[in-house]
């Protein structure tokens, strides 16, 4: 009877540790203890995301800074997890990860995910660039259809006459990293990007000289948000997380992190 008891014990012991530590919704603290896991999905977009590309290296960023201050109010331990934009939508839809950061709210996405009540960037302005010496002007919306091709990131939203013109010959890929390789090896003749981004490539991988901005620019006020995942085990604490970004955006430092990224790569 003694060994039944002691079996059962063990048993409960074994399930209740499987319960927490085995929970994909827990991490386990330097304490030893049961720490709440935020999965939050990455994809390649500098400034907001820098490193993701770099399966091991560390990443920084304004997305990534944001996050881990949001993490650490509500105690979570953070984990990371790299993709493809699509990818990353995928895995919020199947709530495989908690959290998006630098989301457009759609009606499609909505069905999804659940958005942090106020959006935490407000300006992500669009240009268009082309390969250096291609002839091409882009001075105003007609002009881009003089391009035979124009590189957009897949399932991305840039502004609503573009996203809607089915007209223009967009070439969609999977992940920013490929469009500027593609323009500057003269595979496609624009890409459509958000400035922040295209300036850090500029400034920072080399593409100076070999892609030119065009000067038609979009830069109407826009709403970008975060995210959590419908699906996932964190779903019912959004408002916690509204809370956090309310405070953060209170606070200013938001905003600063913004312009500390913003200001080493204009």
């Amino acid at each position: 009877m003694r060994e039944v008891r002691r079996s059962a014990s063990i048993g409960m012991a074994i399930a209740l540790a499987l319960a927490c530590f085995g929970n994909p919704a827990f991490a386990q603290s330097s304490s030893g203890r049961a720490k709440p896991l935020l999965r939050y999905v990455v994809f390649p977009a500098p400034p907001f995301m820098i490193g993701v590309s770099a399966d091991q290296g560390a990443l920084s960023g304004i997305d990534v800074d944001i996050v881990r201050e949001i993490a650490g109010r509500l105690g979570f331990d953070l984990r990371f997890i790299r993709a493809t934009w699509a990818r990353a939508l995928e895995l919020m839809r199947q709530g495989e990860a908690d959290l998006l950061s630098s989301a457009f709210k759609t009606p499609e996405r909505e069905a999804f995910m659940s958005y942090l009540g106020t959006p935490y960037l407000t300006s992500l302005p669009i240009g268009f660039y082309t390969w250096t010496g291609s002839g091409i002007e882009v001075r105003n919306y007609d002009d881009l259809a003089k391009a035979r091709s124009i590189g957009v990131l897949n399932d991305a939203s840039y502004f609503d006459r573009f996203d809607h013109d089915r007209s223009l010959p967009k070439v969609r890929l999977p992940s920013q990293d490929q469009l500027f390789p593609m323009l500057a090896n003269r595979r496609i003749d624009l890409v459509a990007g958000y400035v922040d981004t295209e300036n850090y490539r500029l400034f920072v991988e080399g593409y100076r000289g070999r892609v030119t901005q065009m000067p038609y620019l979009v830069d109407t006020p826009v709403a970008v948000y975060m995210a959590l995942s419908k699906a996932s085990p964190l779903a019912a604490r959004l408002a916690e997380f509204d809370a956090v970004n309310e405070g953060l955006l209170r606070e200013g430092l938001i905003q600063k992190t913004i312009e500390s990224y913003k200001h080493r790569y204009r």
